[in-house]
């Protein structure tokens, strides 16, 4: 599943093992610019779950706060449980 977020794409597609999904987010912000590099960060210690359901929404909801850490804000006040623009993939 793929989220936009403050100019961030976030990617919470999570990974299937041993019968659990395991939730990662993948966060690439590239710039309109074109000399300037993509960003990218990835975490993928966020935790097990038996539903693929609750992995996408854990990692949905890490990715928020994380990109509004890293953009200075100090709430997450443009998210909620659902996304402005969701992308299947």
């Amino acid at each position: 599943m793929e989220y936009e977020y403050c100019g961030w794409i976030i990617n919470a597609t999570p990974d299937f093992s041993l019968g659990k999904f395991f939730a990662h987010a993948r966060l690439t912000r590239s710039s309109p610019e074109s000399n300037v590099d993509t960003e990218m960060h990835i975490e993928r210690d966020l935790a097990w779950f038996d539903t693929e359901a609750e992995a996408i929404q854990v990692a949905h909801k890490w990715a928020v706060v994380w990109i509004d850490k890293s953009d200075g804000s100090a709430t997450s006040t443009q998210a909620n449980n659902a996304p402005a623009e969701t992308r299947a993939k």
